[in-house]
């Protein structure tokens, strides 16, 4: 504080400029990056090499032993790899890194090598690797799976479909994968949530509801569009949606769906909407809703949010 109030030019002929630095980052004008030490993984292995290994034959074969000795350290502990890191020194100082993960714990060898196999290509071992590391920073409790008898492998058609959810999202990343589950609210576009493949739903997941059925293709966005109905309550004559005109044959509704009063939801509309299933004269069926209720002085505005077929 008594610093902080005496002239700037005056503080750097004194004290130089790197007291203006430490008062300016304590006071919040300049940025001052952080290089936190991270926790050590509960399980590490490492491999020097006498002579730096740059043939891709060699350091695969290095990472197979590093997984397989890893292996031994989690199933002596009783845990399953969440997410394993691969630290390849070279030579030249530079240290180059790849990371995989799985969707439960694991120490099967064989795939927690080729998930790391698919990712070869991206490490450059220049003039050569003379230590590889690998770690666990994140493992769980895992007890192991039951082998079936008469194969030797494990029994279950989950561990095909876990090994193969892993194989999808170390390649295209663990954002890209996801499982819908149900989601307790009305509002059609906030009623799923994503999930990883293999997370269990929540137990208190409301099913989609049956007696209101959903469309296939749910828009992201409700998309507003040109309707004309004869009366607020009815369901529309026709609409002009995308630059073409859709006369409807048929409709059923409405469905009225309230918005959320509770806090921290967001989103548009957040008005009363009143559904329709619709179906054009072609067969073609919609899903159309009026937002907001009637208002003399406004115009009605229609949405169309999905497609049944």
């Amino acid at each position: 504080g008594d610093l902080a109030g005496l002239p700037r030019a005056a503080l750097a002929n004194r004290f130089g400029g790197e007291t203006l630095a430490r008062l300016d980052r304590a006071l919040g004008r300049a940025p001052e990056p952080i290089s936190p030490r991270r926790p050590a993984a509960p399980h590490l292995v490492r491999r020097a090499f006498a002579e730096a290994i740059a043939r891709t034959e060699d350091v695969e074969a290095a990472i197979r032993q590093l997984v397989a000795a890893l292996c031994r350290g989690l199933e002596a502990a009783r845990q399953g790899a969440r997410r394993l890191e691969l630290a390849a020194y070279r030579v030249d100082g530079t240290v180059q890194r790849l990371a995989v993960g799985t969707g439960r714990p694991s120490r099967d060898r064989a795939h927690l090598a080729r998930l790391f196999a698919e990712k070869r290509d991206r490490l450059d071992a220049g003039f050569g690797f003379d230590a590889l590391v690998l770690a666990a920073p994140v493992v769980e409790p895992f007890e192991g799976a039951q082998h079936a008898l008469d194969t030797g492998q494990r029994a279950g058609e989950a561990d095909d479909l876990a090994e193969l959810t892993d194989r999808l999202a170390n390649r295209l990343g663990p954002r890209a994968l996801l499982r819908p589950v149900p989601r307790q609210s009305h509002v059609p576009e906030r009623a799923v949530a994503g999930r990883p493949p293999l997370a269990a739903a929540p137990a208190d997941a409301d099913l989609w509801p049956a007696e209101a059925p959903r469309p296939i293709r749910l828009f992201r966005r409700p998309q507003e569009v040109e309707a004309v109905a004869p009366v607020p309550d009815d369901p529309p004559l026709l609409f002009r949606w995308q630059g073409e005109t859709f006369r409807v044959r048929r409709a059923d509704g409405p469905e009225r769906i309230a918005p959320e009063w509770w806090p921290g939801q967001g989103g548009e509309p957040g008005e009363t909407r009143d559904y329709y299933r619709v179906e054009d004269e072609t067969g073609r069926r919609f899903w159309l809703f009026r937002a907001g209720l009637y208002d003399a002085d406004h115009p009605p505005r229609w949405f169309l949010h999905g497609l049944f077929g």
